[in-house]
């Protein structure tokens, strides 16, 4: 496990933009009102920083594998991505300390842009 390094990409789209609007109930403007992102950012709607953390989460499980889960999450966002943006989430695992693997985070725009990263620790789910 250590070492490895998993990769997943996705474009942001204002259908999962409505869909995680839904699950979180977030109904900030700059997120959900493109009249409003477009005077005050210059751009369309901003994507949801926590969509974006998630897709680093569906990469963790080709690292960590079936029976490891999240266990902590430290991210930063240096800059928005915004609806039809492609977003590349990668992790890399860092370092094991016994059932729990440290990754490091890198969420990134096609032109290199950063939107996220970070650091997250996986733990192996184990029966109480």
């Amino acid at each position: 496990m250590l070492d490895a390094s998993a990769t997943f990409r996705k474009t942001m789209t204002t259908a999962e933009q409505a869909l995680y609007t839904g699950i979180s109930g977030n109904l900030h403007p700059l997120y959900v009102n493109a009249v409003h992102a477009e005077a005050v950012s210059g751009g369309d709607m901003i994507v949801f920083e926590l969509a974006i953390a998630s897709l680093a989460t569906t990469a963790f499980a080709d690292v960590g594998g079936a029976d490891c889960r999240l266990a902590s999450l430290s991210l930063e966002f240096p800059s928005p991505a915004r609806i039809g943006d492609t977003v590349e989430a990668t992790v890399e695992g860092g370092s094991e300390n016994g059932d729990r693997l440290k990754m490091r985070i890198t969420c990134t725009l096609g032109d290199g842009t950063v939107v996220a990263r970070g650091h997250a620790e996986l733990v192996r789910v184990t029966r109480v």
